[in-house]
């Protein structure tokens, strides 16, 4: 009477709930396992016939859950949230926490107590995955990183697909370990999804994404769980931060700069005092996103985390930002001795790194006479020719430049030939005119012999008087 009367109050305290909310699993075959959602119940079929059961008792790790006589039976633990129903043998615990996960043994005993079987079921509780995130970012090299990132849930696994086919090799560059970041080759775009699940969930997120072109602002991935972390992002652009490993085991934590506290919180639990409009907190994750970054914000931000006993652990990062480089441009000129100079110009871009190939080879010294401190301008040997690029790069963004160089010419035989020439026209035009002056010399003595005989005479005699007294 009085089991029956336990049994009903049991009854009217347990609130049942939706089968939407419902894992079954089977227990009655020795090492099982059964995964079920955290917060969530979880209905488990321990025994067919209980009436033909002498004893039985079942229980975890570390204690004895329910022991039972057919259907008389007792709790012991789990008072709130579990139910056995003896007449279908089947147990049902609710609310579902993580320390319910581990190993359950079902006993069953002879009428003289001894042990006739033990059945062994592994409950593993998972937080169910949830608001899934893609962040790309646009590589030195114009790769995409592409991160698939999740809010909750335990052991997750990933699968990519782009326009719904599986990733192929022409495509895909890497992958971590937990496939969670991929890089895509250069040139890939279309419709790339990640899909997410663990063995009680699953979550789905698609985006267009379109091939890496000359630096735009866009998105920084930095690690600050180490402390003296650096962390470079675009003037303009993104940055996401892993601020810790697992925030639900620090008790309390901020994190802030030199001007004021950004974020302050109790495990997964926080809130924000500033930036409200250009940040947001992924707890999953523990990570956090400032956009629109500015030159204020470079500067060095700590996270103070607090232990139970509140004893203080500093981890400090520098955020540089930084302008990304863009409009490349290659302007090339012959020198004297044949040999070419070239420049590669840039427009903007704070601390650019330049680098330099020649069909697709680095520069070698057969090929390079001289290079300047800052790398932008280079002196090519006589007769180097091919597909230059110059590539200009920072800690945030890329751009390249190519062209294509023909040899310099030797242009002094032309010139000495122009001058020859110059030199025979010259020459014929001096002696034209002096021709032309004699003819008309002639002309003018002709013309005055014929018009005063008597003057030319004259004139004639006494010049040759002159001559003679020479």
């Amino acid at each position: 009477m009085n089991v029956v009367v336990g049994l009903l109050l049991t009854l009217l305290r347990f609130t049942p709930e939706s089968a939407a909310g419902e894992t079954h699993c089977d227990g009655r075959e020795d090492g099982g396992r059964c995964f079920v959602a955290l917060g969530a119940t979880v209905i488990i079929q321990l025994l067919s016939k209980v009436s033909e059961i002498p004893k039985y008792e079942w229980k975890n790790e570390r204690v004895v859950i329910l022991r039972g006589k057919g259907y008389n039976f007792s709790q012991n633990t789990l008072q709130n949230r579990s139910l056995f129903i003896p007449s279908i043998g089947t147990v049902r615990i609710k609310n579902l926490r993580r320390t319910d996960s581990g190993e359950y043994t079902l006993n069953i005993f002879d009428s003289n107590g001894r042990n006739m079987e033990s059945r062994a079921l592994q409950l593993i509780v998972q937080a169910p995955v949830s608001s899934v995130h893609l962040v790309t970012e646009c590589l030195s090299r114009l790769e995409m990183k592409v991160s698939c990132l999740t809010e909750g849930g335990d052991s997750p696994q990933y699968i990519w697909t782009l326009d719904r086919d599986k990733l192929t090799d022409s495509e895909l560059l890497s992958a971590n370990n937990e496939n969670n970041i991929i890089i895509l080759r250069h040139s890939v775009s279309g419709s790339l999804a990640c899909s997410v699940r663990n063995h009680i969930s699953f979550g789905f997120k698609e985006q267009i994404i379109s091939a890496c072109k000359e630096f735009t602002a866009g998105e920084t991935h930095c690690d600050a769980t180490e402390d003296r972390a650096q962390c470079f992002g675009a003037l303009g652009g993104t940055v996401i931060i892993r601020l810790m490993i697992n925030a639900s085991e620090i008790p309390k934590h901020e994190w802030k700069n030199k001007t004021s506290i950004i974020l302050r919180g109790e495990g997964h639990n926080f809130f924000q005092s500033v930036l409200p409009n250009r940040s947001f907190f992924l707890s999953g994750n523990h990570m956090i996103s400032l956009k629109n970054l500015s030159r204020s914000d470079s500067g060095e931000y700590t996270l103070e985390i607090f232990d139970s006993e509140g004893q203080e652990t500093l981890q400090t990062l520098q955020l540089i930002v930084q302008a990304p480089v863009s409009s490349v441009q290659l302007v090339s000129e012959c020198l004297s001795q044949l040999e070419m100079k070239v420049s590669c110009l840039c427009q903007r871009g704070d601390s650019p790194q330049y680098s330099w190939t020649l069909d697709g080879h680095t520069l070698t010294d057969s090929e390079l006479l001289y290079q300047h401190n800052e790398t932008n301008i280079i002196v090519l040997r006589k007769n180097i020719s091919g597909r230059l690029v110059c590539s200009v790069s920072n800690q945030v963004s890329y751009a390249s430049e190519e062209k294509t160089l023909f040899v310099c010419k030797d242009n002094s035989l032309l010139v000495h030939s122009l001058m020859f020439g110059a030199t025979i026209l010259s020459c014929g035009g001096i002696w034209l005119y002096f021709k032309l002056k004699e003819s008309k010399y002639k002309d003018f003595v002709t013309y005055t012999r014929k018009e005063n005989p008597d003057d030319f005479n004259v004139i004639e005699q006494s010049d040759l008087t002159k001559h003679k007294h020479k």
